[in-house]
């Protein structure tokens, strides 16, 4: 099965249009049959992500650093989990388990993610692209550092870019399923 490694949040504080559309998009992950990779959270949107992907005939992998399990802190909605030493683990564990990776709303941890996914590719240690959902205008404030670090030479034009912005649901489901294609092709 094609793999979604999704970095988001374990919040359970956070507006319902991000719940909403978790729901939508993990069903639509689910009816595609594909498995969903995250970091196997007991809260917010990862446990979200997992009952949605599994209720809908997808399959979910959890990625969960032992400490979690010892706090419980990680959730049997899962159909495996892979218990890794740290957080650095994690990420290396999602980025390999992956087809694609989306970076869904989040906080810190999602942020971290999505940097260490990023500069990763750049330096040639996976080639998986990443999707930027901008839900609702969440990243907009991120899109416009990006740009600022752009245009102050930070960021070069000549390295490869694995990213691709939507900014609605079906052109993340459109662009999922365009490189899902092109990996099984």
């Amino acid at each position: 099965m094609p793999s979604i490694g999704i970095y988001c949040s374990a919040s359970e504080h956070i507006r319902p249009i991000f719940r909403e559309k978790a729901v939508e998009l993990g069903e639509w992950m689910g009816q595609k049959q594909y498995t969903l990779v995250n970091g196997g959270s007991s809260q917010g949107l990862m446990l979200l992500f997992s009952k949605t992907v599994q209720a809908s005939g997808g399959n979910s992998i959890g990625v969960v650093p032992r400490s979690f399990k010892e706090k419980g802190w990680f959730s049997y909605s899962n159909d495996s989990l892979i218990f890794v030493d740290n957080l650095s683990d994690r990420k290396e564990v999602m980025k390999e388990k992956s087809d694609v990776l989306l970076v869904f709303p989040g906080g810190v941890g999602t942020m971290d993610e999505f940097f260490d996914a990023w500069a990763s590719f750049n330096l040639g240690f996976h080639h998986k692209k990443i999707i930027l959902f901008n839900l609702d205008g969440f990243y907009q404030p991120l899109l416009d550092l990006l740009e600022h670090m752009r245009s102050e030479q930070f960021l070069h034009d000549f390295l490869p870019n694995p990213l691709l912005v939507v900014d609605n649901m079906e052109s993340c489901k459109q662009a999922l399923e365009n490189l899902l294609t092109e990996k099984t092709a």
